[in-house]
């Protein structure tokens, strides 16, 4: 009798992979949402605590370090990667269900389980992330890698975007109750998502794990820093994490906070930010893979510090239509950007330090990515008092944490361009081909045709008139 692990075939083990990264997407839907962040404001958080509900997820990133030693030292990665992440997203049961069985206990401690609940399950999800980039990695072959990451994380976006837009017509429909009412219904479809996602990999192949045992702990530690074209895109990642955190980790507070706005109107913006990405995610995808990945990634990060200039301008009364426009925008720079950074991390690492190198990239932004989010929770009660009238609008504290955050965003462009990666095209080539591809042939379609219309002005101009 075949056992799960060898009978599925490799294209059967990718089709179950996208379908429990759709499942997946449900569960972070459901506890990432703006309920989430509502729930969290019901419970009283300062400022400072939403600094660390953005902020500490990502320096548990560091747990990955232990995850990557893990994985050098196990012949099998698969029962290790299902137990600790079933393990991470049980964690929000309680967590979500206690401020309604139990309304006697003080919202101050209440508060600080939810934090509980975010340490234990950054915790256990970053210690098996490198356990599973190391096995999908080896499963999925590498000349094909990056057009099935384009593919599967635009099935994967457009299963989140549905997953909002179920959320939003919760919260219209449900109104009435409270965000600590609606919470744990979300974490209990989140969970059932997010069990049956992890559950999937019993189905998936799992190649041999060429494990390291012997390596010195501090020589594997250094080896990506010590890897000439490695170490500048983690340069690169740590900055450019730092300076979005520092501002994306109160986007959700600000817009509910001070702009008002309806927690379904919020869902339904954040919703948008899947849209972008479904549609250019497989063309990057392509894209990666015959020309390279820094001249994508340099692409996208021309334009990435734009969402943060948008919060400086926005109001309440056009937050809703120009954030949706922003976010779609900005969402289709996101799917090459993970394209790009997903696929040269799986690219460059040498397999038998694979999960070490993985660690390194993810591990080290995300710490910088918490620091910035953290910093940015500080200077927001530092400035709590601040107001000023810049064109014609009041800015307060938030405004500080955008502005900085933009400036941050547009001085980690050289550092893009930096990155190494000496088989890579041109970025002019590559804008190029990404102007001949859809959608972006339909962005640049007018301008083609009023090139043409002028073309055959001139054509008409130069034909002799048959007169003498």
């Amino acid at each position: 009798m075949s056992t799960p692990d060898d009978s599925p075939t490799l294209e059967q083990s990718m089709r179950i992979i996208t379908v429990a990264g759709c499942l997946a997407m449900v569960y972070y839907t459901c506890i990432s949402c703006p309920v989430v962040t509502d729930f969290c404001r019901e419970l009283g958080a300062s400022e400072l605590q939403f600094g660390l509900l953005a902020g500490l997820p990502m320096i548990l990133l560091v747990m990955q370090f232990v995850g990557a030693y893990l994985t050098d030292r196990v012949p099998r990665r698969k029962p290790y990667f299902m137990v600790l992440e079933i393990s991470a997203r049980l964690v929000w049961i309680p967590a979500a269900f206690l401020p309604l069985l139990f309304p006697r206990i003080p919202d101050s401690v209440l508060i600080l389980v939810f934090l509980g609940a975010v340490v234990v399950n950054g915790a256990l999800s970053n210690v098996d992330t490198p356990l599973w980039f190391s096995w999908i990695s080896d499963l999925v072959p590498r000349r094909i890698l990056n057009r099935y990451w384009g593919q599967r994380q635009q099935y994967m976006t457009l299963v989140w975007t549905l997953a909002f837009l179920a959320v939003v017509a919760m919260t219209w429909l449900a109104k009435s109750l409270s965000a600590r009412q609606m919470l744990p219904i979300l974490v209990s479809v989140g969970c059932v998502a997010g069990v049956a996602d992890i559950l999937l990999f019993t189905w998936v192949r799992e190649p041999p794990n060429l494990m390291n045992p012997d390596s010195h702990p501090l020589q594997v530690l250094l080896a990506p820093l010590l890897h000439r074209e490695y170490r500048t895109l983690v340069l690169f990642s740590c900055a450019f994490s730092a300076a979005a955190l520092l501002g994306a980790g109160f986007m959700q507070i600000y817009v509910l906070d001070v702009l008002k706005i309806p927690v379904w109107k919020t869902t339904l913006i954040w919703c948008t930010a899947g849209l972008g990405a479904a549609t250019t995610a497989p063309v990057f995808g392509r894209i990666a893979d015959r020309h390279g990945h820094r001249p994508v990634l340099l692409l996208c990060m021309l334009f990435k510090p734009m969402i943060a200039a948008v919060f400086l301008f926005v109001t309440a009364g056009n937050a809703f239509v120009v954030l949706s426009i922003a976010f779609f925008l900005d969402s289709m720079l996101n799917g090459g950007y993970m394209i790009a950074v997903n696929g040269y991390m799986l690219k460059m690492a040498p397999r038998m330090s694979r999960s070490m190198f993985i660690a390194a990239l993810t591990a080290l932004s995300g710490i910088a990515g918490g620091l910035g989010a953290i910093l940015g929770g500080l200077i927001l009660r530092e400035y709590r008092d601040f107001s000023a009238c810049v064109f014609g609008m009041n800015w307060c504290n938030y405004h500080v944490v955008f502005l900085l955050s933009f400036i941050l965003r547009a001085l980690c462009i050289p550092l893009a361009a930096a990155v190494r990666e000496p088989t890579s095209s041109g970025t002019l080539v590559v804008l190029n081909a990404l102007v001949g591809q859809w959608p972006m042939r339909l962005i640049v379609f007018p301008v083609g045709l009023y090139r043409r219309f002028l073309s055959a002005e001139e054509q008409e101009e130069n034909e002799p008139t048959g007169r003498d």
